[in-house]
């Protein structure tokens, strides 16, 4: 595993433990940075090994909102409890029921904390989270984060913007182009925390993967700035490390308005080092 992050003083991190594995298993890469408008990073992003076995995987992306910088505390506890919950029960529950029940208690707390704190009430997050078993991926999703597919060179959009512009699209009152750059786009029809009620999108039947395939997790920060065929030329560079780099050369220099963070999933097969067990990152 070699995990990336990024911001003004660039790090690399790469830990693996003695314990091997074989058959198909993931490699994560990550970025989060504030980009060059903002003061602070309201992204949050997480992920872990289930039983320290690569083979699986939880991943997140979390774009929090709110003020007094509560944003970041929900997207950090989104990540934070997302994870724990699926950890705790992962012998438990199939992982579409695990994604379910996570996302359910994580809006509960982070509606629970908002309203015990003035200064957090109403804030609110993303969350787009994706779990590996047995070489089948799963999907837990709500808010505009996106996660993407690219296998045999072609990029897929696996998660639904929870937009009032791609609502709009969808019942064919704007077009695809208009809601690109619609100036109402960011606004949400559902997050963690920021309703009474949440319907995430989770995609609990699951589909096999396949060695080559890349998933991408990204908050709107990273497709506010690049296109989907920018992306989708990203994802094909053969080193995904050079990749994140590149994406954040050029969200930055396209000066990007939001923060922008992503994680990178490889699939290969072979024998590879554990790495430990959960890495995350919200960089302020």
């Amino acid at each position: 595993m070699r995990f990336l992050f990024s911001n003004n003083n660039k790090t690399v991190d790469s830990t693996k433990s003695s314990r091997s594995s074989k058959g198909i298993f993931c490699e994560v890469y990550a970025v989060s940075e504030t980009g060059p408008v903002r003061d602070h990073n309201e992204d949050s992003i997480a992920f872990s090994f289930p039983e320290n076995d690569n083979h699986n995987l939880i991943a997140v992306v979390a774009d929090g909102m709110g003020g007094h910088n509560a944003g970041e505390v929900a997207s950090k506890m989104a990540c934070d409890l997302l994870l724990d919950y699926c950890l705790k029960k992962w012998k438990q529950q199939s992982p579409g029921k695990l994604l379910h029940k996570a996302y359910t208690e994580a809006h509960e707390t982070i509606v629970a904390a908002g309203n015990s704190n003035s200064e957090q009430k109403g804030m609110g997050t993303t969350a787009t989270s994706v779990i590996i078993h047995k070489n089948v991926c799963y999907i837990g999703h709500i808010g505009d984060s996106r996660v993407y597919l690219l296998r045999n060179g072609s990029l897929m959009q696996l998660s639904k913007d929870h937009t009032l512009v791609n609502q709009m699209y969808e019942s064919g009152e704007i077009t695809e182009q208009e809601r690109d750059k619609h100036p109402m786009k960011n606004v949400l029809l559902q997050a963690l925390g920021t309703t009474p009620t949440i319907q995430p999108q989770i995609l609990a039947d699951g589909w096999e993967i396949l060695e080559g395939d890349r998933l991408f997790l990204c908050s709107d920060g990273v497709y506010d700035a690049l296109s989907d065929e920018d992306i989708e030329e990203l994802l094909l560079m053969k080193r995904p490390e050079f990749a994140l780099e590149c994406l954040s050369a050029t969200a930055t220099a396209r000066k990007v308005s939001d923060n922008f963070s992503a994680l990178l999933i490889t699939f290969s097969t072979g024998v590879q080092s554990t790495p430990k067990m959960t890495k995350e990152q919200n960089i302020l």
